[in-house]
């Protein structure tokens, strides 16, 4: 069973841009599957650390 806390995307290899699945699928070569954190689950900058 997979985390909730994350769900897959894909990217082009070349240019960094989002694919969809069927893409991916049809270019395994230049493409790769990544962990895409969900809303409110990564890392947003927004820390407060050495704002004082």
């Amino acid at each position: 069973m997979g985390s909730k806390n994350s769900h897959p995307g894909y990217r082009d290899s070349k240019n960094g841009q989002f694919v969809t699945e069927r893409v991916a699928k049809r270019r395994p070569a230049t493409t790769q599957k990544e962990s895409i954190p969900n809303p409110g689950r990564g890392d947003t900058g927004r820390s407060g650390k050495g704002k004082r």
